[in-house]
């Protein structure tokens, strides 16, 4: 089974989550109230295809209802178009979100090592999972090969993200947005796939009906309906994230990465010990803290973990256990 960040259902007296890279303090009462006056959508069938939520967000982003498909998560978006380009040769960069691979297993994608001159599919995610960091595509990305680049953390970084306005007239470019990481609302799967309409005419026909069920759809539209806004400052958060980062590289046997977003990786640097990671990890489960292990991102070791920057006194308390770590 492939493994994800916030995987606290195993670990049931967790009190500070770190595993997630979404914020973890997000105010969603607005959005709880309207569900639970709008229960009675569970007695009817959804729309087999999202098309109210497509056209808000076409609307929103200047884009046609035809260059926007809807999906259950930003993941299902994945495996739609692996599915699509199950025939092409596919390069996918590590370390970076492991869904990218294991979805192509499924599909039993060429690997871009063997393609010689043939036309690729480019799997770009940015700011990038597990490392936190920004690139600029505007440099990478040429007329021959197709580009799919997932957006899905584009709201905590500072840094510039593409539009769809922009890219859905070219047929080599593929956007994956997340409304589940905007509006930090993991358990409610909502995300969205935009390109140019042939693209999407070809996902929409891949694409199962109902994938995306009645309460999601109507959470969607109340929070581009009201505009809702549920991340806080980007430049303090990110602000602080910096300072969690400098306060952890003095720990002894603790190093950081640098990062462009809320998330970042630390590597426990005593390589003496065996299953570091693993040890670590229910080590700070057993103080009520959860933090997201990366022994399955390919090239990272087991020495390496993730986390997500919280409040100032969260923090605290991961690095006071940090400090006691006794390997």
């Amino acid at each position: 089974m492939l493994q994800h960040g916030d995987d606290i259902y195993n670990y049931p007296n967790i009190q500070i989550n770190f595993s997630s890279n979404i914020w973890g303090h997000a105010d969603l009462s607005a959005l709880k109230n309207h569900l639970a006056l709008h229960l009675d959508v569970i007695d009817n069938y959804p729309e087999p295809d999202a098309h109210s939520l497509e056209s808000l967000i076409a609307e929103k982003t200047g884009i046609s209802c035809d260059e926007v498909l809807v999906t259950n998560g930003a993941t299902e978006g994945i495996y739609l178009l692996h599915e699509l380009f199950q025939d092409a040769y596919h390069d996918i960069p590590q370390p970076t979100f492991a869904e990218y691979r294991d979805s192509g297993l499924r599909f039993r994608h060429r690997d871009i090592q063997n393609c010689g001159n043939q036309k690729t599919v480019h799997w770009l995610c940015n700011p990038n999972n597990p490392t936190g960091k920004w690139n600029d595509l505007s440099q990478v990305i040429d007329n021959q090969d197709v580009f799919i680049i997932d957006q899905a953390y584009e709201d905590y970084t500072l840094h510039p993200s593409l539009h769809d306005i922009d890219t859905v007239k070219e047929k080599n470019i593929i956007l994956l947005h997340s409304m589940t990481k905007k509006y930090c609302i993991p358990g409610i799967r909502l995300g969205y796939v935009t390109a140019h309409r042939d693209i999407i005419a070809h996902l929409r026909m891949l694409k199962q009906p109902w994938s995306v069920n009645a309460l999601a759809l109507e959470a969607g539209k109340f929070l581009l309906q009201n505009d809702i806004h549920v991340l806080p400052d980007m430049h303090h958060l990110l602000d602080e994230t910096q300072k969690f980062r400098e306060q952890i590289d003095h720990i002894k046997d603790f190093k950081t990465y640098p990062t462009d977003t809320n998330f970042f990786l630390i590597e426990h640097t005593n390589h003496a010990h065996t299953n570091t990671e693993v040890t670590l990890k229910n080590y700070l489960a057993t103080h009520g803290i959860l933090v997201r292990d990366c022994s399955n991102f390919k090239k990272l070791s087991s020495h390496f973990i993730r986390v997500a920057t919280q409040l100032p006194k969260e923090n605290k308390e991961l690095i006071k256990w940090f400090k006691q770590y006794p390997y």
